[in-house]
């Protein structure tokens, strides 16, 4: 399928390894240039090289952490500059504290929502104009499917990931007569560096091993296996090209058939 995304200009977060990178990746491959950013300069600039040399398309590898608003707003400036406009906006983020509601504190919330919601509301605004007047634009959150189907021992993560996927349909409402789109996806258990990160600190909790924790989580999906970043990164293509004009406001689950709700 020809997507019609060689030209478009796209803006991906947290991007220097994991789902970001593969988001970011994906759309090089169909010819759209990309600015990137992550906490660390050295491999943000590393992982915008790599994707420089398999594609040939520009890429911009530029620091930033995503909870600074001073960061984000230079972020959008560098981006506009490289990319003369930005069509596509892709906001992957960390992970937030992983507790039950007993056990997560004060701190640990405040952490959460600067991470998860704070980046996805501020780097709108500042791209959501420009999107409408151009009348084109694609916004994509990378969420999580605890947004759908809250999980106990991560109560920070299920409220504002839920939060997350009403500020996307508020947006999409809001930008859809513009020609801008507002989707989430929303991910399970995919094989990145996160998910065994998050497995060894489970399994250490638990007092089990970290192989028994992934062995459970890859098995909680009817498929059986854990996603391909790549498959999402494909995902993401689709949602960001001209074939998806009529998608948005919606929330994709990409978990393989685990959540049973309709």
């Amino acid at each position: 399928m020809e997507l019609g995304l060689r030209g478009k200009t796209a803006l991906v977060t947290g991007a220097s390894y994991g789902l970001g990178y593969h988001c970011a990746r994906e759309l090089a491959m169909e010819g759209v240039d990309v600015v990137i950013c992550g906490r660390d300069q050295q491999k943000i600039v590393a992982a915008a090289h790599h994707i420089n040399a398999d594609t040939g398309v520009k890429v911009l590898g530029t620091q930033a952490d995503l909870t600074k608003e001073q960061d984000l707003e230079r972020l959008v400036a560098e981006a506009d500059k490289f990319l003369g406009h930005i069509d596509i906006l892709v906001v992957n983020t960390g992970h937030p504290p992983t507790h039950p509601f007993s056990v997560a504190t004060n701190e640990q919330w405040r952490e959460g929502m600067d991470m998860v919601l704070w980046p996805p509301i501020l780097l709108t605004r500042l791209c959501l104009d420009a999107m409408k007047k151009r009348r084109y634009g694609r916004i994509i959150f990378i969420g999580s499917i605890f947004g759908l189907e809250p999980e106990q021992s991560s109560v920070v993560q299920s409220t504002l990931r839920t939060g997350l996927n009403a500020l996307s349909k508020c947006i999409a409402a809001e930008a859809a007569p513009k020609g801008v789109t507002s989707n989430v996806i929303a991910p399970g258990y995919f094989d990145t560096p996160l998910v065994h990160e998050l497995a060894q600190r489970y399994a250490t909790e638990a007092g089990v091993t970290q192989a028994e924790v992934m062995t459970e989580w890859k098995h909680s999906a009817p498929v059986q296996q854990f996603g391909k970043p790549e498959d999402l990164g494909a995902l993401v293509c689709f949602l960001a090209s001209p074939r998806a004009a009529f998608l948005t406001g919606t929330t994709i689950v990409m978990d393989g058939g685990a959540l049973k709700q309709y």
